[in-house]
């Protein structure tokens, strides 16, 4: 038996058959003008799920597990990253919790965090499955005239369950990292000794003070994975199906599709205000194909409705920026293009181990960061080896398992 499912921008639908045969599905009416439209144009999109419905059923019990906060759930994870991405988790002899001295933390120095397990757990896996990040979630330190250590941090969940960008002491940071049961892995990585000297603290201090309180950048999340038109869609995700998702949550969640998606794409299209069908009939009309909008980079100066828009790694490349880390090549660089991947391999992290403090990695050398807090060792591959150039990545794929990207892509 064979599961397929029919799809257009406006609906999704699906059959199963038993024998090879000619088959017959039939639309008894269309949702809207629009959509026969499409269909005329572009047809109706078909996915085989190969497996047939057994085998269907069978993948799903291997995703759904992600999501659950059980000692299943983050095997589930583990095993899902080291089958689809190479990743190691080599088990710590036991978990590894550092105290952290803060007078050996500075202004800039990046923090990268991993979890394994739960809802966030289940998300950030994902995530990395598509973009190559071996993390799914950053900060960054700040400290005030004070001497005092604090974390700024674009995804922070409130008290009303919102996303929301936060400047936290460490100390309140560190607190909530310990008790947090998605058991995430955390790693500091300093800023190399030249770029800590260039680093204006005072203008990164603004840029933070300016975003508190601001949702988190939801408007342009999916917009720094995808670059190219096939080449960052691990199978069997292609646009179409993304399409096909869109229009499905648009369908059930029409406020959601409007901050996740909507905004973004009429700023591709220097439009206001159309929803998902409208901006398909512009694209037709203009003679691009959505795939290719997909593809268009997101600017830094593009303002949302409810302001500025930066993810988790946006927010903390955005304050480099202010903070002179780029140099001359501020302008030229789309931060809200940068996935967590692209921010670790940057070259600006310290790059000699006898630097880093004592209390890295209880002192055996093995990483080049600090890994702070995890039951298993963090690797991050290419860490610290890319240097920054004008229009950086704006142009990469990113398909699994090796995540090979040209230079200067």
């Amino acid at each position: 038996m064979d599961l397929y499912v029919f799809a257009t921008p406006y609906r999704i639908t699906w059959d199963y058959y038993f024998s090879a045969r000619e088959h017959t599905l039939k639309f008894d009416s269309w949702e809207e003008a629009a959509e026969l439209e499409y269909v005329k144009e572009h047809g109706i999109s078909v996915f085989l799920m190969p497996s047939g419905m057994l085998g269907t059923l069978l993948s799903l019990v291997d995703v759904l597990p992600l999501f659950s906060n059980t000692v299943w759930g983050q095997n589930a994870n583990l095993a899902f990253l080291k089958t689809h991405m190479g990743a190691s988790f080599e088990k710590r002899p036991k978990p590894w919790r550092t105290v952290v001295n803060p007078e050996d933390v500075h202004s800039g120095d990046f923090l990268v965090v991993s979890k394994i397990r739960g809802r966030w757990g289940g998300f950030e896996t994902l995530e990395k499955w598509v973009t190559g990040a071996f993390a799914g979630h950053t900060a960054v330190c700040l400290k005030d005239d004070m001497g005092n250590l604090w974390v700024a941090e674009s995804g922070h969940e409130n008290e009303k369950g919102e996303e929301i960008i936060v400047v936290i002491p460490w100390d309140e940071w560190w607190e909530l990292s310990l008790k947090d049961n998605s058991n995430p892995q955390i790693a500091l990585l300093p800023l190399h000794p030249d770029i800590r000297a260039k680093f204006n603290s005072t203008a990164a201090w603004e840029y933070a003070r300016s975003m508190s309180g601001k949702p988190y950048g939801y408007h342009n999340m999916i917009f720094s994975w995808i670059d190219t038109v096939a080449d960052n869609y691990p199978p069997p995700l292609d646009a179409h199906l993304v399409i096909s998702v869109m229009s499905m949550w648009t369908r059930v969640q029409p406020a959601y599709a409007a901050n996740m998606w909507n905004e973004a794409l009429n700023k591709r299209l220097g439009t206001e205000d159309l929803d998902l069908y409208r901006i398909l009939e512009e694209t037709e009309r203009r003679g691009i194909t959505f795939d290719q909008l997909l593809t268009i980079p997101e600017q830094d100066e593009w303002v949302y409705s409810d302001g500025k828009s930066t993810t988790c790694v946006a927010f903390i490349l955005e304050m480099y920026k202010e903070a002179g880390v780029f140099g001359p090549l501020s302008n030229s660089i789309q931060v809200t293009e940068f996935t967590i991947r692209d921010a670790y391999m940057l070259k600006i992290f310290e790059n000699n181990q006898t630097n880093l403090p004592s209390w890295c990695n209880n002192g055996d050398g093995r990483l080049p960061f600090c890994q702070i807090l995890g039951e298993y060792w963090m690797e991050l591959p290419f860490y610290n080896s890319l240097e920054p150039y004008a229009n950086m990545n704006e142009n990469c794929p990113s398909l699994p398992p090796i995540y090979d990207r040209p230079t200067r892509c």
